[in-house]
């Protein structure tokens, strides 16, 4: 009973992770109502999420050793709570309410992603680790599915109502005060990695790495799909949202199925799930219709399911037991990194296009092929010396 109480603290706070992407099926409304807003401006209401949650992935880990997980899971949700009634209340006021809110919403993401998976490796082991990661996949993108779903039925009456849904994060925060233990903050354990020392090895840094790209090139498609799809002509924010919730969909299926698909891709998964996205991006530049975008949907939610379960759950197995929670705060905050340094590239790039929002999808499609074959040669030559 113990064990189906934490997995339930823990499924509710992923199925709320990703819920600063309620924002991308707006960002075009956005833009609109403050017209006078540079475009990079009004994106960072996606990004700043991305940077804080960057920052705070990587500061949870060590400050879960001083501080109980739960009382970090508690102290984010309220920063999330509180971040979405500005924006639903103050947003339309002024920007600056809107990026100070996102703010907040940062600091919730970036804890929670560090938390849940901490709290997979301080409870499970072996089989049920797997399959617990997996489980925190399908209920972040079911979850995100639902909320962006939502969001954008709600952004049809005015923009910023999209906000309601982080009313979700009260009984999330009743069920993890419920069901989560009291733990002791975590007491580093100085034993060796399988490199021999005490510290982070090359593959964790390497992992790391390529997840900082991989964030920074499929983030294209959280900002840029809304306003594809408004200067096609296609529809308003509630399709948007219907696309970012097929993405959701794709995720959601990846991560229940995620075992299967480990236990058949083996070493290959994550290069694979990187072309998956890849392909997605293509779709989008070479065919652009609006059935092509939810098939495009459908590759890219897949693959980021995929490769960031096996990322994290990769770095978490190359380390002994109290490097864990580093080890995954490292990768996660590196693909935050990597969301938030998405705008500041790939708008460079739409600048020396002649404003062509289209060229940022292949430029990103040809960078993930690129980025898969990367990851291919550096799991022969440096993740299989470490093991």
């Amino acid at each position: 009973m113990e064990t189906k109480r934490i997995k339930l603290a823990i499924l509710s706070i992923a199925a709320l992770l990703m819920i600063s992407m309620t924002a991308s099926a707006i960002l075009a409304d956005i833009e609109f109502h403050f017209s006078a807003v540079d475009e990079s401006v009004i994106q960072m209401v996606l990004t700043i999420p991305a940077l804080l949650g960057m920052i705070f992935a990587f500061a949870a880990g060590p400050l879960s050793l001083w501080i109980s997980k739960k009382n970090l899971v508690i102290f984010s949700i309220v920063n999330g709570l509180i971040g979405g009634l500005i924006a639903l209340i103050l947003g339309p006021l002024a920007i600056g309410f809107l990026l100070f809110a996102s703010v907040l919403i940062g600091v919730a993401q970036g804890i929670n992603a560090t938390m849940t998976m901490a709290l997979i490796t301080d409870y499970f082991s072996g089989e049920e680790r797997s399959t617990m990661m997996g489980l925190q996949s399908a209920f972040l993108n079911g979850g995100s599915m639902v909320l962006l779903f939502i969001s954008g039925l709600l952004a049809d009456f005015r923009w910023n109502h999209a906000y309601l849904v982080y009313l979700a994060f009260l009984p999330v925060l009743l069920i993890v005060i419920r069901n989560l233990p009291q733990d002791r903050p975590a007491q580093p354990e100085y034993s060796k990695n399988r490199d021999g020392s005490g510290k982070l090895n090359a593959s964790v840094y390497f992992i790391a790495f390529c997840i900082f790209l991989f964030g920074s090139f499929f983030f294209v498609f959280q900002t840029n799909i809304a306003l594809f799809v408004v200067s096609k002509g296609y529809g308003d924010a509630t399709l948007s949202g219907m696309i970012n919730s097929t993405l959701s969909a794709a995720g959601m299926v990846a991560g229940i199925c995620y075992g299967k698909i480990k236990h058949h891709l083996k070493i290959m998964t994550i290069p694979i799930g990187i072309v998956a996205v890849g392909l997605g991006m293509a779709i989008i530049y070479f065919v652009g219709t609006l059935v092509s975008i939810f098939v495009a949907a459908i590759f890219v939610g897949l693959g980021i399911s995929t490769v960031m379960a096996t990322a994290i759950f990769m770095a978490a197995n190359i380390v002994k037991n109290g490097m864990q929670s580093s080890a995954i705060a490292l990768v996660t905050a590196a693909v935050n990194l990597g969301m938030f340094a998405s705008p500041l590239l790939f708008n460079m790039i739409s600048v020396q296009a002649a404003g062509n929002p289209s060229i940022k999808f292949m430029v990103s499609s040809i960078c993930l092929l690129l980025l898969a074959i990367m990851f291919t040669y550096g799991n022969h030559f440096i993740l299989k010396k470490q093991n």
